[in-house]
């Protein structure tokens, strides 16, 4: 088959990611175990994951210009993204993350999305034609909501495909829930969208079914160390592989990418399992896009867990 083309449209940001014992508490004051400077932002990691998987994929965003707007346009280039698009604000600086990371693997993240608030519905109507091209959209709500309607918007006039990471945590209309074709939160994700706190799969269930209940036609949670679920005219669960989790970074942006570049081409329980194994292992690898694996280690890994 041919392979999928991708449009991602959403944020660059670079992390500034501290390895910790454990997280802090309020008011207290750690040692770092290190420091590194790493290419992230929800969107890029989609683009080159998704690229990393054979995907053909246009990245829109927007970065600074700074070094390391430069540093993340060369990581996206480097993995075989389309960055022509990507543009640069005039004031702005690119995007930031800080990222603890604790010992067991669990992180906790503040992004200051700066330049990332720069790509406006304007941008995306001047690129309907590279929406209207592509099999999948995949978005996130890093960048300004309205921004993320506009290609919905375009999306659904073009018949294209569209998923949307709900991700970071936050509410997000019915109107906005019902423009995508597949939702895909994680569990806190969930709890800020529908109200429903996420513990169990019985609980990811019942936030899925709210969230069809408000418009989306299919939903598909990120359960992380509890594998992941689909609810649409019928349910699939896939559950999770057991891996040695060094850095949940962007598991999740991996596990959207690889749903985006299956979805259709597979079932759905294919598409889910794969998903899951591209989550599983980005979470073995320290870093946003340095952990992002490749299509061959990702059906290497399903055929030895077969």
């Amino acid at each position: 088959m041919n392979a999928t083309r991708m449009v991602v449209a959403g944020s660059a940001n670079i992390d500034l990611v501290t390895r910790v014992p454990r997280s802090p508490k309020p008011g207290e004051s750690l040692i770092g175990k290190s420091f590194a400077t790493i290419t992230g932002g929800k969107g890029a990691n989609q683009a080159v994951a998704a690229a990393r998987l054979g995907t053909s994929v246009a990245f829109l965003g927007c970065v600074g210009n700074d070094a390391f707007g430069e540093l993340q346009r060369q990581s996206l280039r480097e993995a075989g993204v389309d960055v022509s698009h990507l543009k640069v604000h005039p004031s702005e600086p690119t995007g930031t993350a800080v990222i603890l990371v604790a010992d067991e693997g669990q992180n906790s993240i503040v992004v200051t999305p700066s330049a990332n608030y720069g790509l406006v519905p304007k941008d995306i109507t001047a690129l309907e034609s590279v929406i209207a091209a592509a099999d999948v959209l995949l978005l996130q709500l890093e960048i300004p909501l309205a921004t993320v309607e506009a290609a919905l918007d375009l999306a659904r006039r073009h018949g294209v495909l569209s998923i949307l990471d709900a991700g970071p945590a936050q509410p997000v209309s019915a109107d906005m829930v019902a423009k995508a074709d597949i939702v895909s939160p994680n569990e806190t994700e969930a709890e800020a969208i529908t109200g429903i706190k996420v513990a169990t799969v019985d609980d990811a269930r019942a936030a899925a079914e709210r969230l069809r209940a408000m418009g989306a036609p299919e939903v598909v949670m990120k359960l992380g160390a509890n594998g992941s679920l689909y609810l649409g005219e019928e349910e699939h669960y896939a559950p999770p592989f057991q891996v040695n989790a060094v850095d949940t970074t962007a598991a999740g942006d991996a596990f959207t990418a690889a749903l985006g570049a299956m979805w259709k081409r597979v079932s759905v329980a294919e598409a889910l399992r794969f998903a899951n194994a591209t989550g599983a292992l980005a979470a073995t690898v320290a870093g946003a896009q340095p952990s992002m694996p490749r299509r061959d280690a990702v059906e290497a890994f399903l055929a030895q867990h077969a």
